[in-house]
């Protein structure tokens, strides 16, 4: 039977015996995902946060900050297949950061993005890392399930996910805009990815938000 959570508490408490259980000295990944705009980054960081506080040395890593380039995440063209697949650059991330990390326990490198909507350089610098928390849209596909030794689906519906995008200060377009590209790209590749890879499904364990729990059973009755 799968895992519910509804607090961060709780994925903290399996998180935290997941490593006092390992048997290697490596690093373990951790992939917290879910649809966009759906409370991934906010959840890992609590989680991460809390982790910190009991002595667990963890490294965040926000998929966000390895985002295509912006002529190919909002081309014109693109279909939401393609997004899903183009949208973020999975295997530049774990090659460059995740695998080394992961065998070394520390690391210090930079990404640079100047070619994205939002430009900037991110800089890890990670050392004797024993958790290596990712958070990010699109992790669970099949391609990297056998990377991760914990996984998490962070449930979230479609508009709230949408009403969490619209209020994020880094995204500069008009709503007219969000809107369109809510719902030509975002929300349809989302749900390609649904259908593809049923993350979910193939995740240990689900995320629910208690205010969702409780809207769920308000509408049952």
């Amino acid at each position: 039977m799968k895992t519910v959570f509804n607090n961060a508490a709780q994925i903290k408490s399996v998180l935290r015996d997941l490593h006092n259980q390992k048997e290697s000295t490596k690093a373990q990944i951790v992939a917290i995902s879910g649809i966009e705009g759906g409370g991934k980054r906010a959840l890992t960081d609590k989680v991460a946060a809390a982790l910190a506080l009991e002595g667990v040395r963890v490294a965040v890593v926000h998929c966000d900050d390895w985002e295509a380039s912006e002529s190919v995440r909002f081309n014109v063209m693109s279909s939401p297949e393609e997004y899903y697949l183009n949208a973020y650059r999975f295997d530049e991330m774990v090659e460059q950061l995740i695998l080394p990390l992961k065998l070394f326990g520390s690391i210090k490198t930079s990404v640079t993005l100047d070619d994205v909507l939002n430009p900037r350089t991110v800089d890890y610098d990670f050392t004797d890392i024993d958790l290596i928390l990712i958070e990010g849209v699109y992790l669970l596909q099949e391609a990297y399930m056998d990377l991760y030794d914990y996984t998490c689906w962070v449930a979230s519906d479609y508009d709230a996910a949408f009403a969490r995008l619209a209020g994020q200060a880094d995204i500069e377009q008009s709503q007219e805009a969000l809107v369109n590209l809510f719902e030509l790209l975002i929300k349809p590749a989302g749900q390609y990815h649904i259908y593809t890879d049923d993350p979910q499904g193939r995740a240990k364990s689900v995320y629910i938000e208690q205010e969702n729990i409780e809207n769920e059973d308000k509408s049952a009755t």
